[in-house]
């Protein structure tokens, strides 16, 4: 009895966390983006410490009093998108998985949750979220053309930036089923490590991550990298942009170089250990990823030679023969 009301306690105080943390990031521009990044973490706290039942409990009626304070659309999209990943990633917590699947498992969750909330968007309210975002963006991109037209500069050097914005835009819509399967992971590593360090100052104990540098993709990746690769280069020459079949190569090609960077990175980190070197050498290069647009792709080639050469030789004899 005293443990249920303790359970009962803790999880009406994690409630209050989550519509506390649910107002900030509607009505805090900054500090709200990442707030809202990791809103399943009292759900996550829940989870592990007294069971699904309790966090399940928790996102209900964190979900029910933003729906009255905010608003209804706001805490389908809070409950439908990061309420799943909550329950998930508590309840593998709660079971101590090994950190690698857990990592699946959540990533999963979230990549569900992003497209449940999608194909629910349609049924229950009968709304595009996806075309919302983008018709804001091409107002947006009007409104760019009245500023520059209204501060003197001429016509043709304003539809050079703003067709250049609007290919950009097209490319996002393209690759927007890849960025889900990309934002996934990131958003259940992200919410794994907050509630880790939290749940350890708590008396938990977790299995840590292998060591960064040690990490490692899967071979097969590089298939459909090439295949996607090849594949996007001919329809681009044949100008067939229209196809689902070009959207598919688009996607898996993004999906795979993001892969690859990431090793890419690993392996430029290891070479920094291994040889002794200060470490921002290394953080430089991971800041050339974002400020320079081909470092992305010179980090897509050294992964892919990781993969082929296992430079760090810890890759079975029989992959690398």
């Amino acid at each position: 009895m005293i443990r249920k009301t303790s359970a009962m306690v803790e999880a009406g105080i994690l409630a209050a966390i989550a519509i506390v943390m649910a107002l900030i990031s509607m009505y805090v521009p900054v500090l709200g983006a990442f707030v809202n990044f990791v809103w399943p973490l009292p759900i996550v706290i829940c989870g592990c410490r007294h069971g699904l039942k309790w966090s399940v409990m928790t996102l209900l009626v964190a979900t029910i009093i933003v729906a009255m304070i905010i608003s209804p659309i706001n805490a389908f999209f809070l409950a439908a998108i990061f309420g799943l990943l909550g329950l998930i990633l508590g309840e593998c917590m709660r079971r101590h998985l090994p950190p690698m699947k857990l990592m699946l498992y959540g990533s999963i969750g979230a990549v569900v949750a992003l497209v449940l909330n999608i194909v629910l968007s349609f049924l229950v309210l009968g709304i595009d979220p996806i075309e919302m975002m983008f018709s804001s963006f091409h107002q947006s991109l009007e409104q760019l053309a009245v500023y520059y037209r209204e501060h003197g500069m001429g016509e043709d050097e304003i539809k050079k930036i703003i067709d250049g914005y609007a290919e950009m835009l097209r490319m996002m819509r393209i690759i927007m089923p890849g960025a889900f399967l990309m934002c996934a992971p990131l958003m259940a590593f992200v919410n794994y490590i907050c509630a880790k360090k939290i749940l350890t100052k708590l008396g938990e104990a977790f299995e840590d991550f292998p060591a960064f540098t040690m990490l490692q993709v899967p071979g097969w990746v590089l298939w459909p990298y090439a295949a996607s690769l090849l594949a996007v280069t001919y329809f681009y020459q044949t100008q067939q942009l229209d196809t689902w079949m070009y959207t598919l190569s688009v996607n898996v090609q993004t999906v795979c170089s993001f892969v690859l960077v990431m090793q890419g990175i690993v392996l430029l980190y290891w070479f920094v250990d291994t040889h002794k070197k200060p470490r921002w050498w290394a953080n430089i290069g991971l800041i050339l990823l974002f400020a320079v647009p081909i470092f992305s792709q010179i980090m897509v080639y050294v992964g892919a030679f990781d993969i082929v050469f296992d430079f760090r030789k810890i890759r079975p004899q029989r992959l690398r023969r």
